[in-house]
């Protein structure tokens, strides 16, 4: 998405893709604990669902150990510099760089777990750190949001 801020010459781009998987797993996990507590209050037979139940306890805080590491993204872009924003469910991580630190590649086409096409806009920062700004599996709004900022930071 791109909004404008601060002024006409403050450009801002959000990625706030990583809701959708925190959103599932917190609702994953919450009715996790309720089949738990159902199934440790009626006394947990036959003795194997125990190890099912185990199974999907280690798959959830693996789940939640991926979705919770996923960012959301806040890109902003004046004649100051580039302010990053990377927010993630308990903390969040903020860096300035100059325009001229920053690069912009070709939209990325990656696959999905589907074999469908993917693609993502991605802005390189110092230290070979990567965001991704836009993604999608509908090419028309990543290139839209690749050509918007790019225009921001003034690279052709």
């Amino acid at each position: 998405m791109h909004d404008r801020a601060r002024g006409s010459s403050t450009a801002v781009f959000r990625n706030n893709a990583a809701l959708v998987a925190w959103v599932f797993m917190a609702v994953w996990m919450l009715m996790l604990g309720c089949f738990t507590y159902i199934f440790v209050r009626d006394g947990g037979q036959p003795a194997w669902s125990g190890l099912v139940l185990g199974l999907f306890w280690l798959f959830g805080l693996g789940g939640c150990s991926w979705a919770f590491s996923q960012p959301r993204v806040r890109v902003e872009v004046s004649p100051r510099g580039v302010l990053t924003r990377e927010i993630f469910p308990w903390w969040a991580r903020e860096a300035g760089f100059a325009a001229a630190q920053v690069s912009v590649p070709d939209v990325i086409e990656e696959k999905d777990s589907d074999g469908d096409p993917y693609f993502k806009c991605i802005l390189k920062l110092p230290g070979n750190r990567n965001l991704t700004v836009a993604e999608s599996g509908h090419r028309p709004n990543v290139d839209a949001t690749h050509a918007r900022l790019r225009a921001a930071l003034g690279k052709k």
